[in-house]
């Protein structure tokens, strides 16, 4: 549900007004009403100050290092200075690594050589002359037919130099290449040298990350600051500047708490209910339940203050779907078990998110259940003694199509209730006949359809009462569709919204098959890693075993990853699309974001 809310104008004394800013930001109640304006630049320098810290703190958490305890103080910009700094040595040396690694493939080659000694015999006219050559063409005859040495080998060419005393003769088959102007040790040496160095920087970027709480108090005291900035800018100032106003929202379940601030203070407010009209901030108090569903409605968008919020209303469809996607009982235990192990140890802001999974987990098991599939098996085909008294109460995969169209038809009439109350509380009853006209004859068309396939019941769509149903629909589809307009007019929106049910209706409905598709394809793609893996294991003990298993572990790996993506994708958009579409949903609200002090996340 959406939380009342109540807005207020605050009138204050301009001298009084920072005081007063400083007490509504601590105790953080009031959603301030901001004013559209273009950041001027002190504003530019707190969000480029904050971006820096925010970039600091991120890069230091990443280091897995005690904290220690260190009496040197520095402040939050000495310490993204010098990380700055830091960074850029670190990178300065990774690209010289780089380079070096680069000119060590070049002449490791010719192993570790002196050139000066290279240099002394070329002065006496001694010249030593580097050669490559296809191993292939490489024999031990050269080294008895000419002056030269064999250095080394990389399986395709032969590295070798050649003693040049002024007539030495060439090898065939042989490139010359230029002298290396150093040796391979040379490079490594700078290589180990620069890995130094940026031992040395990784010590010191260890210590600054000592400081993290230091940098996020900044942090939060600069987004204060820059909160303040903005809130004080949206004051409009009355009475030859020295009267500012301020508009702001409080949730009514907070009035109290503002009421006894206010009333301490030298200020004048005015208050009143919020109206539909007013662009109202959305805060949202759900149950225990569907609180857990909240993460996957801000995926598509707040609910204006005007209208319902559908998340108690989507949240066991989107379960159901989940489990009707998945549909293994096996998957559904692993998500149970894991997100439940996992609880005892993850942070209280993940922990709603496990219990959400372990909901979603429920409801695969039971559609598991309902099928008969575990782990890709089918307990239907399996022989399994004990289960035989069962398999009749398996559903087959054409009793699941059509629980998949049943259950797509079920919330869309349901969507449409929603839209029917919705309009009531908007706009009166009036604009909910129309509405109501349609759930009435949908159901009242499928009830007849359901009775009129036993013969011996008597009932058609020609019965007395259906007719007299459907008449009464009709007035209420044809004249209510717009309240207080002309009667040709309604009666003319009337047919247009009959061809949009007609053809609208079909196609959502027909959209809730790919719930009967997606979990068909889950179990088909467990089965075929499981005949994979008992299909390809060769006949050799232990071996056998072992390839089973790898198989296995990493064939239903893939299997949960894919089908648990689509679980969560498909089902969010029967949500978004049919769901959405049929309850009326508008959207378009924003947050509400209380002028509040930002607190150290430590």
């Amino acid at each position: 549900m959406i939380v009342p809310m109540l807005k207020y104008n605050f009138l204050i004394y301009h001298r009084d007004f920072d005081q007063f800013l400083t007490h509504l930001q601590e105790l953080g109640v009031v959603d301030i009403e901001r004013s559209n304006r273009s950041v001027d630049d002190e504003e530019k320098a707190l969000i480029n100050q904050i971006s820096r810290i925010s970039e600091a703190v991120r890069v230091l958490e990443t280091r897995e290092v005690e904290k220690q305890e260190t009496t040197l103080t520095l402040s939050a910009n000495e310490i993204v200075d010098r990380l700055d700094a830091l960074q850029k040595q670190r990178e300065q040396f990774e690209n010289a690594i780089k380079k070096s690694q680069k000119e060590l493939a070049e002449v490791k080659p010719w192993g570790d050589f002196d050139i000066q000694l290279v240099q002394k015999l070329a002065d006496k006219g001694i010249k030593i002359r580097f050669f490559v050559a296809p191993e292939k063409s490489f024999t031990d005859e050269w080294l008895s037919e000419y002056p030269i040495e064999a250095i080394s080998s990389d399986g395709n060419l032969v590295y070798f130099v050649l003693i040049d005393n002024g007539n030495a003769a060439l090898p065939t088959d042989a490139q010359e290449i230029r002298q290396p102007q150093f040796s391979a040790k040379v490079k490594e040496d700078e290589i180990a040298h620069y890995l130094g160095k940026i031992d040395e920087l990784d010590k010191e970027l260890d210590f600054l990350s000592t400081y993290t709480n230091t940098l996020k108090t900044a942090h939060s005291d600069l987004l204060n600051k820059l909160e303040f900035k903005v809130v004080s800018a949206s004051a409009e100032k009355e009475a030859e500047n020295t009267v500012m106003v301020l508009q702001g929202w409080v949730p009514e379940n907070l009035n109290d708490k503002l009421v006894a601030f206010l009333n301490s203070e030298n200020v004048i407010y005015l208050s009143e209910k919020a109206q539909i009209h007013d662009n109202v901030p959305i805060l949202l108090k759900n149950n225990r339940f569907a609180k857990l569903f909240e993460p996957i409605s801000r995926l598509f968008a707040l609910p204006i203050y005007a209208e319902l919020d559908l998340t108690p209303f989507f949240a066991p469809f989107f379960m159901l779907f989940f489990g009707f996607c998945l549909g293994d009982a096996g998957y559904g235990i692993i998500f149970i078990l894991g997100a439940t192990l996992y609880k005892f140890k993850a942070k209280p802001e993940f922990k709603p998110i496990l219990s959400l999974i372990q909901f979603l987990g429920i409801a695969t098991v039971l559609f598991g259940a309902l099928t008969g599939t575990v782990f890709g098996v089918s307990l239907i085909d399996a022989n399994i003694p004990a289960l035989k008294n069962f398999k009749t109460y398996f559903f087959d995969q054409d009793k699941m199509f059509k629980l998949s169209l049943g259950i797509g038809l079920v919330q869309i009439i349901f969507g449409m209730c929603v839209k029917a109350g919705n309009l009531w509380i908007q706009n009166g009853w009036k604009h909910a006949i129309s509405t109501i006209s349609w759930i009435i004859f949908i159901v009242s068309s499928i009830v007849f359809y359901a009775l009129s396939q036993n013969p011996e019941n008597g009932v058609t769509f020609s019965h007395p009462i259906y007719l007299t149903i459907a008449g009464v629909s009709a007035l209420g589809i044809f004249f209510f569709n717009s309240p207080g307009k002309n009667p040709f007019f309604n009666f003319g929106l009337g047919l247009w919204d009959s061809y949009n049910m007609a053809t609208g209706l079909l196609g959502d409905t027909l959209s809730y098959i790919r719930l009967f598709a997606l979990g068909l394809s889950s179990g088909i793609l467990g089965s075929v890693f499981n005949s994979l893996a008992f299909g390809m294991a060769p006949d050799i003990p232990i071996v056998k075993q072992i390839v089973i298993v790898l198989i296995l572990l990493i064939g239903h790996s893939i299997n949960i990853f894919m089908s648990a993506l689509g679980s969560l994708v498909h089902p969010m958009r029967l949500t978004f699309v049919e769901f959405y579409k049929n309850a009326g949903f508008a959207g378009g609200g924003r947050e509400y974001t209380p002028f509040q002090r930002k607190i150290l996340n430590s």
